[in-house]
């Protein structure tokens, strides 16, 4: 039973190492916003998309470790009063690890995400100062509901005949 609480903290400190990796990617990226150098941030996006698939299988993970355990619906503070006695504070280190690096994650991810909110408003403003369409407003790119009865025009009509 012993190797199945090994499992868990492996867990627990494998989530800690993609927090970390995902605090760099989101510190990058307010770089890169701050620069308005639209290929990293694009780069780091993608990157950002490969550690949610990691961050998926780790759940799936979790999912498995927790209904071993018998832990499932029990919240992470009180997971480590849960193992045995001489794990529970290696148990108590590794979830405190866990919150402190997940509580860094979302202050640098806050920060990342009203920056880019605020370029989007920017560029918004500057579209409509130009003469396009507001955000949301009818007009924009894609296909937009047509008014009943209208035709399409010659270039897209087929002759199924040929």
């Amino acid at each position: 039973m012993e190797e199945i609480y090994r499992s868990y903290l492996g867990f627990l400190n494998s989530m800690s190492r993609g927090l970390e990796s995902l605090t760099g990617l989101n510190e990058k990226k307010l770089a890169a916003a701050q620069a308005d150098d639209l290929t990293v941030l694009n780069e780091l996006l993608n990157q950002e998309q490969a550690q949610a698939l990691n961050f998926r299988g780790l759940e799936l993970a979790r999912d498995k470790l927790l209904a071993q355990l018998g832990l499932a619906g029990v919240p992470l503070s009180k997971v480590p009063g849960r193992f045995p006695p001489a794990m529970q504070e290696e148990a108590r280190k590794a979830v405190e690890t866990l919150q402190d690096r997940y509580a860094a994650y979302r202050r640098t991810a806050g920060k990342t995400r009203t920056l880019l909110e605020q370029n989007l408003h920017e560029v918004e403003g500057i579209i409509v100062q130009l003469g396009g369409p507001p955000s949301g407003g009818p007009g924009g790119p894609g296909y937009g509901k047509e008014p009943e009865g209208s035709a399409p025009p010659p270039s897209m009509k087929t002759d199924f005949r040929a």
